[in-house]
């Protein structure tokens, strides 16, 4: 995938990007330079779109597909068809349909219900392709139509990213690619609405005004390929719904504390209720677990249709507007995300980062660190705004109060804002991670806190080692869990990176060059290493083996050769003997940990023992 910067602009072009979804966030169209931006409601409305068209049918696989196509394209025209299987190997396809009406008639027409299992009837956007009772009956798809996708949501593996790393040009094409690579892409994403489309189908039959939204790394523009996803209830009433002059009311149930008031206790009595919904009425999801003291309840479970962990709360509508926020600053210089994919990927590489909540900084304080790195004043200017400017340009139409009384209001149209207030700077990638270890290895994390709404550090207000401002809720500290122990290893892993960073830029490239030495994990730069040195496939020569003064004789005294030739022989054939004891030592050895072993002979697959 080519991709090209104009820094003076920053413009994007991409090949191969058919989707127009991809086109509505990557791409800047300068025919209408007061339509660069596009509103991050505009885009959640369109996916939500999306899914509505669409429908997940469980098929034997790929080659179902055109079986499938022609039995549903006689009813209704498809749009596209995409193939995943999910984390059990079966096998799925999305076919999105031309519009919403298309799949009422394919539903109504097409689809039926399980007589013989001891089942509850539901309709859901999730079904499965029976065989045929007859003979097959063959399909004519056109010869212009095929899987848009095939194993759409399958993680790139580490060795075939590393190898693609190895062959860029540049650390900046590097970051480029592994941000290209590893995000969250396009099925990713409509598999995560078809979720939240179902949840809200079958949640209608209990709330008037069920909307069930995704937020968090799912439409943020910062998720990774297989990240979870974070969903959010609301049951806002409409003012049709609420129409003054109506006299008859509907009889309500009253529930303490308010039922849409956002309370805890109110919040985890409902999520009991959509516990037990989720558990004997949701397809596909399972192992529900319900957390209901922390400070926010949700409800967990893995869709194990969707291959995807879903987290679910009520009203936290905050959530979704710290999405947004996110969105917005994402969107405005295409540097942001890969930057912060290589900062987050480094982080887990060194350990900084864990998949289990702990003492440890998580991802989204790690966001935060980059955007208010990118907040700090150039030469050139600024790359990206302070959210205290944001809110200055807010208008009637931007107020948006969440649950609790939190102020989210900041501009949501970035169009209005005055172009040399971002983007104003032209270093390329690998220049800006440099910066980035740089300017936290002399941050004062004892005396400031980082702040992205400031855009500047601000005095700490207690003495946590680690104080990141909450840029929604500004009383609370996102990163309050970091232990002592884990905000000095944050110190000291920025300070290693800037120094391996530094010397490689004045290095020459090496087989783990540029991002691949700080991605790598510890353990396998470190067995890499080990392995080189007992390296048997390459030749020893002679004047190798010693100095070479010792060479360097007078041709008439025997007493100023150094070493005879029988005596050089021997020492040749004795580091022969030694390096093939080692050698046959490690093809004895035998690993506690398959992972190791696996990584043991990765690397001598690939040439480097």
């Amino acid at each position: 995938m080519s991709v090209f910067f104009q820094t003076g602009k920053f413009c994007i072009f991409r090949k191969s990007f058919n989707n127009p979804f991809c086109n509505l966030l990557l791409l800047r169209n300068y025919s209408d330079p007061s339509k660069k931006f596009i509103k991050f409601n505009d885009v959640v409305e369109q996916r939500r779109a999306e899914a509505r068209r669409s429908l997940v049918v469980q098929v034997n696989s790929e080659s179902s597909f055109s079986e499938l196509y022609g039995y549903c394209s006689k009813y209704a025209p498809i749009k596209d068809v995409y193939h995943y299987r999910n984390t059990e190997k079966e096998h799925f396809m999305l076919i999105e349909f031309e519009t919403e009406e298309n799949v009422k008639e394919v539903l109504q027409v097409c689809s039926s219900h399980q007589k013989d299992l001891d089942v509850m009837p539901i309709q859901s956007p999730f079904l499965w392709f029976k065989a045929a009772a007859n003979n097959k009956e063959t399909y004519k798809v056109p010869s212009s139509k095929s899987l848009a996708t095939k194993d759409g949501i399958t993680v790139i593996d580490d060795d075939i990213l590393f190898e693609e790393l190895l062959n860029c040009e540049t650390m900046s094409n590097q970051m480029q690619l592994l941000y290209e690579r590893t995000k969250l892409n396009d099925l990713g994403i409509r598999l995560r609405f078809m979720v939240a489309r179902q949840f809200e189908v079958i949640f209608k039959s209990l709330y008037a005004n069920a909307v069930v939204h995704p937020f968090g790394s799912s439409v943020n523009g910062f998720g990774k390929m297989g990240c979870d996803l974070d969903l959010v209830l609301t049951n806002d009433l409409t003012e049709e719904m609420s129409g003054a002059g109506r006299r008859l009311v509907f009889q309500e149930k009253r529930v303490e504390g308010g039922a849409r008031a956002g309370g805890g206790g109110a919040s985890a009595r409902q999520l009991e209720l959509l516990g037990a919904l989720l558990e004997l009425r949701v397809p596909g999801a399972a192992a529900v677990r319900r957390v209901l003291a922390a400070r926010v309840p949700i409800l967990k479970c893995a869709h194990v249709l969707a291959a995807a962990s879903v987290d679910l709360c009520c009203t936290n509508t905050s959530g979704v507007y710290m999405s947004e926020l996110l969105w917005m600053f994402g969107s405005l210089d295409p540097r942001v995300r890969p930057l912060t994919f290589a900062v987050r990927r480094w982080a887990t590489a060194v350990g900084l980062t864990n998949p289990h909540p702990g003492r440890w900084i998580t991802n989204f304080p790690l966001t935060l660190m980059v955007l208010f790195f990118l907040q700090q004043k150039r030469k050139t200017g600024f790359i990206l705004p302070s959210v205290r400017f944001l809110v200055s340009k807010a208008g009637k139409q931007d107020i948006r109060i969440a649950e609790e009384n939190i102020n989210c209001t900041f501009l949501r149209d970035l169009n209005k804002l005055p172009q040399e207030t971002y983007g104003q700077c032209e270093e390329d990638l690998e220049t800006l991670l440099l910066q980035f270890f740089e300017f936290y290895a002399q941050f004062d994390f004892q005396e400031k806190a980082i702040s992205i709404n400031e855009g500047v550090p601000v005095r700490k207000p207690n003495a946590l080692p680690l104080y990141i401002v909450n840029p929604l809720e500004q009383a609370l500290n996102v990163s309050r869990n970091v232990s002592y122990e884990e905000c000095e290893r944050l110190k000291l892993e920025v300070r290693n990176a800037a120094w391996q960073l530094e010397a490689e830029l004045e290095g020459k490239k090496e087989e783990d060059w540029g991002l691949l030495g700080l991605i790598e994990r510890k353990g396998s730069r470190g067995l890499k290493k080990l392995l080189r040195v007992g390296n048997s496939h390459r030749l020893v020569s002679v004047k190798d083996l010693f100095k070479d003064d010792d060479f360097t004789s007078d041709t008439n005294t025997k007493s100023h050769q150094t070493k005879s030739d029988t005596e050089i022989e021997k020492s040749v054939k004795e580091m022969k003997q030694s390096m093939d004891n080692v050698e046959k030592k490690e093809q004895r050895m035998k690993f506690k940990n398959s992972q190791i072993a696996s990584e043991v002979f990765r690397i001598r697959r690939n040439k480097i023992v």
